[in-house]
């Protein structure tokens, strides 16, 4: 009967370990399974937003392109091709498609609503942009000691759950803090003056800028950027980065921002780009500053210069400030 029992509860034994060895074999497989599941919902997924931005950053043309790259001004219409290229527009045209949409879009981002407003805002990108406010926390947070940095974060961090301004402000220190993609190098002059190519395109679409204007008003950045970068790849890179750093935004929308913007650069370095038929390099004329003469036309008059002076003053603001005063010369003299 011992014999048995030891036989019973020795079976018992196996059966136990029998059992727990095929639930084991079960939970594995599941797991398998799972991941496997994973692997395919995350390689299809990937696999449609790759064909949504391909179709998001596909390049259209006009059926006049054949000679887009011959003239001064393509190269400005090629600065902002990063947004034209996502409005869908013709990347040889210096207006973009649609009149009303981008009534709208520069109302709302940007609160133009009429041709004063639109001198104003390029007149701003022109002196400081966003590279002044990014520059001085930059350098502001990059040369902080680590104690600083902790007490910085501290007091940011309880602000954060409340204030999405304060929660871009903790992401960009924290980027800072860590130079994360070498942030505290990029000095946003790219950012700015592409979206200044964008404003004014968008303006003479909009009817706040004639085309004329629009054309000598995109090469007025062209010498700036080109002592700065040495080709579009080195300018489209610095933008991507600006604009990262601009939307100050982790997680998803960090992941989704950089696919989007990967994407767009691989993009506009193709061959069959507007960057691929512009030569960075090519001959530009210097602006006829028809900005100058828009200003003009509005009412506005040349600060006396010795209330004004030049020290300390933005390039352009001195420059634009001359042109005026040079006009109201030529004014009073003719």
């Amino acid at each position: 009967m011992a014999e048995l029992s030891a036989l019973t509860g020795l079976s018992e034994d196996v059966l136990w370990v029998a059992l727990a060895a095929v639930f084991a074999i079960v939970i594995l497989v599941t797991v398998i399974r799972g991941r496997r599941r994973i692997a395919k919902a995350r390689h299809e997924y990937q696999a449609t937003q790759t064909q949504s931005l391909a179709e998001h950053h596909r390049i259209v043309w006009s059926a006049d392109a054949a000679s887009f790259g011959s003239r001064p001004v393509d190269w400005g219409i090629a600065l902002g091709a990063p947004f034209a290229l996502c409005r869908h527009a013709e990347q040889d045209r210096l207006r973009f498609r649609d009149a009303a949409e981008e009534r709208e879009i520069l109302a709302e981002a940007w609160g133009v609503i009429d041709r004063g407003s639109m001198l104003q805002t390029l007149y701003d990108l022109l002196l400081s942009g966003h590279r002044e406010r990014f520059g001085a926390e930059i350098a502001q947070w990059g040369g902080a000691s680590g104690a600083e940095m902790d007490s910085i974060e501290a007091g940011l961090r309880p602000i954060a759950e409340h204030s999405d301004d304060a929660a871009e402000a903790l992401w960009r220190m924290r980027r800072v803090r860590a130079d994360d993609r070498g942030i505290r190098s990029v000095d946003f002059l790219a950012w700015d003056y592409v979206r200044f190519a964008m404003l004014a395109r968008s303006g003479a679409t909009a009817g706040y800028l004639s085309q004329a204007e629009a054309a000598d008003i995109l090469l007025m950045p062209a010498a700036e950027l080109r002592e700065h970068y040495g080709s579009w790849e080195e300018l489209g890179e610095s933008f991507r980065l600006g604009r990262w750093y601009w939307n100050s935004q982790g997680g998803d929308g960090e992941r989704e921002t950089d696919a989007h913007d990967i994407h767009r650069q691989r993009t506009l370095m193709s061959a069959e780009s507007p960057w691929a038929r512009v030569p960075w390099g090519m001959e530009l004329p210097e602006p006829r500053m028809l900005f100058v003469d828009a200003w003009w036309d509005l009412g506005v008059r040349a600060l006396d210069p010795e209330e004004y002076g030049d020290e300390g003053e933005p390039d352009w603001s001195w420059r634009i400030n001359e042109a005026l005063r040079r006009r109201e010369l030529a004014e009073r003299d003719g």
